[in-house]
C-alpha cells in the first residue's frame, strides 16, 4: 500500500494505515521537527501531534497530490506553533538529525552541529531535501519562496556544511563533506 493508499484508508477510519504512514513518515517528520525547534522532547511531540492531525485531517488530503508534502507541512506548521507559544531563545545543544548507517557517531554529531549552525530557512531546505527527498519546486510550495531561492540556497548551505565540516568542492561547485579528524 502506497502512502495516497494509506492516506484514503486513514480517512475511512484505518489505524492499520495510519501505522503504515507513521512508520514511512516518522523519520522525515522527527528530523524536520528538530531542525526547527532544535529541541529533542518538543520535536518528539510534534511528531505525535503530527500523525494525530494526520489521522483527523486525512479525509481532506487530496488523493494524487503528494502524500510526503501533506505530511511535512502539518509537521512545519506545527513546530512554528511551538516557536510562536515559546518567546525564550533556545539553547544550542547537539542533537542528532540525520543518522545514516555508514557514518560513526562523530561524523553524525559534527553534520548536526554544522546543521545548526545554518539559518533556520536553510537548514529546513536541506533536511526537507534530503531527508523527507522533495523536490526543490516542492519546497518552494511549502516555504512560500521561489524555486531558484531553493536551489541557490540549497547549494550555498551544502557548500557551508562543507566548509564547516572540512570537505571540498569539485569542480563544478558540488560540495563533498567529510568529518574533520
Amino acid at each position: 500500500m502506497n502512502l495516497d493508499e494509506a492516506l484514503e484508508a486513514v480517512a475511512g477510519g484505518d489505524a492499520g494505515a495510519l501505522k503504515l504512514v507513521y512508520e514511512e513518515m516518522r523519520s522525515i517528520v522527527y528530523a524536520l521537527a528538530l531542525s526547527i525547534v532544535r529541541n529533542k522532547p518538543a520535536a518528539e511531540d510534534i511528531l505525535q501531534e503530527t500523525f494525530v492531525r494526520v489521522y483527523e485531517k486525512a479525509g481532506t488530503y487530496r488523493a494524487g497530490s503528494n502524500p510526503k508534502a501533506w505530511i511535512v507541512t502539518i509537521a512545519r506548521n506545527l513546530a512554528y506553533d511551538v516557536l510562536r507559544r515559546e518567546s525564550k531563545s533556545r539553547s544550542g545543544e547537539i542533537q542528532e538529525v540525520m543518522c545514516t548507517a555508514g557514518d560513526s557517531i562523530e561524523q553524525r554529531l559534527a553534520l548536526t552541529d554544522a546543521l545548526f549552525q545554518l539559518e533556520v530557512m536553510e537548514r529546513q531546505i536541506v533536511v526537507m531535501h534530503v531527508v523527507a527527498g522533495l523536490k526543490h519546486h516542492e519546497i518552494s510550495t511549502q516555504l512560500g519562496i521561489p524555486a531558484g531561492t531553493v536551489r541557490w540556497k540549497y547549494r550555498q548551505s551544502l557548500s557551508r556544511l562543507a566548509d564547516m565540516m572540512g570537505g571540498d568542492h569539485d569542480e563544478e561547485g558540488t560540495a563533498h563533506v567529510r568529518a574533520k579528524r
